[in-house]
């Protein structure tokens, strides 16, 4: 792996080298040569971005047009790239040939050996038959083709389109001067049958290419003779950097709707992850975290995937960012000294679909000494208003907000009135759609009941047409057909939610209410994920006591603690040195996988100087509720009810007896940690209306009524009682959460 200067230098810093140890560095034999030739400039940063929403009357996505903007922002603001080498083609711009050219004109005649060169499509994408090598023409070659906004001819049984290849992109790739190359591909090749994936659009086209282009064929042989000509073969299959796919094969890659916007699913958890990662944060680890958040609402129907070359790039897009902090949120426009524009890019998925206003943000690295707050006010999708909190008196006459300044996310309001929506299935017949909605009126929990593909789904009412097999492969319970039950968002059955079959839909609907609960309380749950705005010092660590220890996951507050260790964010398994040969799969670890019956164990430390209270809930393999609440009570044999400072503890504690162990289920579970600087005062007076609560010893409980419980919980993590006076609106109608003062951290596991 080449390394730029700026990278070099900062890699050390990060390790601890002073810039004296650095003079001592560069003195090295071994060290020297290499070190003078980093002193060159800072390469250059070239960016081709594609996206394209509207192809035809008949075939529309929503997101691929924000995902182009999500990227710009992010090269830009993150990752230090000039507009002016970002070229985006988006909707009638987005033609087979004007992608050509501008991969030709822009990134291959501009890029030098050593420059940074991003590709990224989003839209439609397809197989291509190709019998053009089979003189027999008993057969065809599928490539993977990319749908560009090339008109569509519609016949009586399918459609034509105008594909750019695949294998066009990777010889544009070998053309380069540079590897230093990263393709992103959020599409799909493989239909499934049906547009919809549960409440998600799928981004594969519903027809294959019978045959590529007579021009796409002249363009590659001129690709080819081109390369001939530098003397480099020219190599279809051959990958160089990295290709980063939102979907394997035989799966579709998706884009989810949320509240005023839609993106691609994957695009969205790549940029989002990137915006709050720490710099030395590798490729790899970006692609398990992005996995991780996409098993709740996939499972393995959908899967990223790394492809490169044997150069593994150290790090993700192969850059630092400029800046060392993550961020929730950047400034594209300031309207007058107290208010600007933003655009929200680092919060998480279920986060912002929920997100209200009056939240807060620090302003990083501002010019007035004093610290600078925002607080929202309007939002549109990803797009608010901010205002300032308080100007500081000698910067009266001067804005203290400037475009291109990161925010950080430090009050986050959560409305109390939040409610699950549920969507119909478009297989349902319209009176089953009716008495469905009818029997939903009486269920207050279900603020809404909408149609699968409109915006806002938590979960999918509909019907099970064929055996059920839950995500994973195997069945737990084989399900009649025709059984009525609930999916999430992404189409993963929801386990033991299908009745019998010749079950009316009301009868179905009422049956379902203890299930609508627990989604609603996960809901909940979910909107206080803080992983990377958490000022909160708290490490978690996942192991396998039945392997040794074995270190499974480890997760950590970014913000609070990037300044203190860099630590990976993912497995113990170091990835630094791969030995994958040229153009490999380099296999991902999407998920932690335990078996069956196995005990396992958190450890917990407090890296903060507060104390910590923390409690442990989620939802196993087998869709249970449950919850892990240690002692709250304090005596010369127990350990305290809260982590002190600098303290390390092993949850449970396995030397008294209780044990932690696996479901006999197979499917993926996710278990969250909260930390607080304040006791659980309201969860704990709930807890003890349950039969068999025990204030006086750790325990491990199935959560019979896990929404009372989520609702308590917010209760307790809620600030606005001690806001100040100075914060605009009032919290009445809302949890306020102060990010100094909570951490919640996710595990997501397979139990195999």
């Amino acid at each position: 792996m080449e390394w730029d200067r700026r990278t070099f230098l900062k890699t050390l810093l990060t390790l601890g080298i002073s810039q004296a140890g650095l003079e001592w560095f560069s003195k090295q034999p071994k060290i020297k040569r290499h070190y003078q030739i980093l002193a060159t400039p800072t390469p250059r940063k070239l960016a081709l971005l594609v996206g394209i929403n509207d192809y035809s009357s008949h075939y529309k996505l929503k997101g691929c047009v924000t995902d182009v903007e999500r990227q710009r922002e992010l090269l830009i603001y993150r990752f230090g790239f000039s507009r002016k080498d970002i070229l985006t083609l988006t909707e009638r711009q987005g033609t087979r040939e004007r992608i050509e050219r501008a991969f030709t004109e822009h990134l291959i005649q501009q890029a030098k050996a050593g420059d940074v060169v991003l590709f990224h499509f989003s839209g439609y994408g397809n197989h291509v038959k190709d019998s053009l090598y089979d003189t027999s023409h008993s057969s065809s070659i599928r490539q993977r083709g990319l749908v560009t906004k090339d008109e569509i001819f519609s016949t009586k049984s399918t459609s034509i389109t105008n594909n750019l290849l695949e294998e066009t992109l990777l010889l544009l790739g070998q053309s380069l001067a540079t590897d230093k190359l990263t393709m992103v591909l959020d599409t799909s090749h493989h239909y499934s049958g049906k547009e919809l994936q549960g409440n998600l659009q799928g981004r594969t086209f519903p027809y294959e290419a019978q045959q590529p282009s007579l021009e796409e064929i002249n363009f590659q042989a001129q690709l080819r003779e081109k390369l001939k000509a530098k003397n480099i073969q020219a190599k279809p299959s051959q990958i160089v950097g990295t290709l980063l796919r939102a979907a394997q094969n035989q799966q579709v890659a998706t884009e989810i709707m949320g509240d005023g916007f839609s993106a691609g699913l994957f695009t969205y958890l790549l940029t989002q992850y990137l915006w709050q990662a720490t710099p030395t944060s590798k490729i790899i680890i970006s692609l398990e975290n992005i996995s991780e958040h996409i098993f709740p609402i996939r499972g393995q129907q959908q899967q990223p995937q790394l492809q490169q070359n044997s150069k593994q790039p150290f790090f993700t897009y192969y850059l630092f960012p400029v800046t060392f902090e993550g961020a929730e949120g950047v400034i594209i426009h300031v309207e007058e000294k107290t208010t600007a524009t933003i655009k929200l890019t680092g919060l998480p998925l279920s986060v912002l679909q929920n997100y209200g206003l009056n939240s807060c943000f620090k302003v990083v690295g501002p010019k007035s000494l004093h610290p600078v707050s925002v607080q929202l006010y309007s939002r549109e999708g990803l797009t608010g208003k901010v205002r300032l909190l308080q100007i500081p008196q000698n910067q009266a006459d001067t804005c203290p907000l400037e475009k291109g300044q990161l925010l950080q996310e430090t009050l986050r309001v959560i409305p109390k009135t939040l409610g699950l929506t549920v969507a119909l299935d478009k297989n349902l017949e319209r009176i089953e759609r009716v008495d469905a909605t009818s029997a939903f009126a009486s269920i207050k929990i279900v603020s809404s009941v909408i149609t699968a593909g409109e915006p806002g789904a938590d979960c999918v009412l509909g019907r099970q047409r064929e055996t059920l097999m839950v995500d994973g492969g195997n069945s737990s319970k084989s399900e009649t057909e025709g059984s009525y039950g609930l999916f999430l968002r992404g189409g993963i059955p929801v386990p033991n939610s299908f009745g019998q079959s010749g079950e009316a839909i009301k009868s179905a609907v009422e049956r379902l209410q203890p299930t609508f609960k627990k989604l609603l309380a996960i809901k909940w749950w979910h909107l206080t994920l803080n992983e990377g705005s958490s000022e909160l010092g708290l490490e978690v660590t996942l192991k396998n006591l039945d392997q040794d220890s074995f270190l499974v996951l480890r997760r950590q507050t970014l913000r609070k603690l990037s300044s203190v260790k860099i630590s990976s964010t993912s497995t113990q398994t170091d990835f630094s040195s791969p030995t994958s040969s040229s153009s490999d799969f380099l296999q991902l670890q999407h998920l932690p996988q335990l078996p069956q019956g196995n005990r396992f164990q958190y450890q917990l430390e407090n890296r903060s100087d507060r104390p910590i209270y923390y409690l442990i809930l989620g939802v196993d393999a087998s869709g249970q509720t449950i919850a892990y609440l240690p002692s709250q009570q304090q005596n010369k044999t127990q350990q305290k009810v809260y982590l002190s400072p600098g303290e390390t503890r092993l949850i449970p504690f396995s030397s008294r007896g209780l044990n932690w162990t696996l479901a006999s289920s197979q499917g993926w579970g996710q278990m969250m940690i909260v930390g607080s600087k304040f006791p659980f005062t309201k969860t704990l007076e709930t807890l003890a209306e349950f039969p068999g609560f025990k204030l006086d010893q750790g325990q491990i409980f199935t959560l019979e009524e896990p929404l009372k419980i989520a609702q308590t919980l917010l209760g307790d993590l809620n600030t606005s009682g001690s806001l100040s006076n100075e914060l605009a609106g009032t919290f009445n109608d809302s949890y306020a959460l102060d990010n100094s003062t909570w951490a919640t951290l996710s595990f997501v596991y397979q139990v195999i």
